[in-house]
C-alpha cells in the first residue's frame, strides 16, 4: 500500500491550521504542523512532503530565511506562504524567495482548496 502524501505547515495561526486541515480533507494528504523554521527545514528533507505552508508577518520575517535552505535541498517543493497582513513590502520580500503561492490572512477556504489541489497535481507529475 503506498504511503499517503504529506503537507507540512510551519508558523501558521491556529485558525489558518483549521482551514488548511479542512482543505486537505479526511482522505487527502496527511497534514503535519511544525513549530519552528529550522525543524521545518529538517522535515522537508526527512519526510518528503508535497508542499510546505509557511506563516509570515512583519514580526516574523525571519521565517522567510528557511526558504533558500529548503530550495537548496528540495528545489521542487512548492512553498505556500500565508501572510499575516496585506503589505506590498511583505509581498515583495516573499515573492523574491521564489514561492509557489501567496495567501493573505484571512484565508478563504475555496482558495486554499484550489491551491492545495494545484500543489498536489504538481507533486504527482
Amino acid at each position: 500500500m503506498p504511503s499517503r502524501l504529506e503537507l507540512l505547515a510551519c508558523c501558521c495561526r491556529d485558525d489558518d491550521i483549521a482551514v488548511l486541515r479542512a482543505a486537505a480533507g479526511p482522505n487527502g494528504p496527511v497534514f503535519r504542523v511544525v513549530d519552528n523554521p529550522m525543524k521545518v527545514a529538517r522535515q522537508a528533507v526527512a519526510r518528503r512532503p508535497v508542499a510546505l505552508i509557511l506563516g509570515v508577518g512583519q514580526r516574523s520575517l525571519a521565517n522567510l530565511d528557511v526558504i533558500p535552505l529548503i530550495r537548496a535541498v528540495r528545489s521542487d517543493l512548492p512553498v505556500i506562504v500565508i501572510a499575516e497582513e496585506d503589505s506590498l513590502e511583505l509581498e515583495r520580500r516573499v515573492r523574491q524567495k521564489g514561492i509557489f503561492y501567496y495567501l493573505v490572512h484571512p484565508i478563504e477556504p475555496s482558495e486554499v482548496e484550489a491551491v492545495l489541489a494545484d500543489a498536489l497535481r504538481c507533486a504527482r507529475h
